[in-house]
């Protein structure tokens, strides 16, 4: 059930997408929750959870908040270019804590990888891609990753992220992912 809502949304985003004026990739009937979130209603009436756009500390704050008011069961990630570490290591501790699956449609780099590798299962849409580097305060930004990113399993891949500069980044296709276990699935 979940891989055709993404699916689905995946489609609208890609074939309907809203001007660059709010989201990116949500559709103009999207409803902004603020921070970058949207709440975005398929045909079937199923609605699903979006995040596109940078996370910041109203991201975190507005995702928490959702969690405690509503019945969510994952985050789809249309496009982000990363944001606040600490913001999405907020969000990705209580995306591991509710069990809750998170999906990539186009891109997701830096810190929004951080949310990513949260989920329960991980989707990844065919084309999409993952984008790793290190923070842009590198000491400081790899004494609060290291510990975040080897809870979940991924230890190796952070140390390699952070062998590439900020201003660099470390692209991975949905295969990497996948070989990386970043991912569980990708979706065609």
């Amino acid at each position: 059930m979940v891989r055709k809502l993404l699916a689905a949304l995946a489609f609208a985003a890609l074939t309907a997408c809203a001007p660059p004026m709010n989201g990116l990739l949500v559709s103009p009937e999207a409803r902004d929750l603020g921070g970058g979130l949207y709440i975005e209603r398929l045909a079937d009436g199923q609605q699903l959870l979006v995040l596109d756009g940078e996370i910041t500390g109203e991201t975190s704050f507005r995702f928490q908040a959702l969690l405690e008011q509503a019945d969510v069961t994952g985050l789809v990630i249309a496009q982000s270019p990363g944001g606040t570490l600490l913001a999405a290591h907020q969000i990705g501790r209580a995306i591991e804590k509710a069990n809750l699956n998170t999906a990539v449609l186009v891109s997701c780099r830096s810190a929004c990888v951080d949310i990513f590798i949260a989920g329960e299962t991980r989707s990844i849409a065919e084309g999409a891609e993952l984008g790793l580097h290190a923070s842009n305060n590198p000491e400081f930004g790899y004494s609060i990753d290291k510990p975040y990113w080897t809870s979940f399993g991924f230890g190796a891949v952070n140390e390699r992220a952070y062998r590439v500069a900020f201003d660099e980044i470390w692209l991975l296709t949905p295969e990497e992912a996948l070989e990386l276990n970043l991912a569980t699935e990708i979706l065609r």
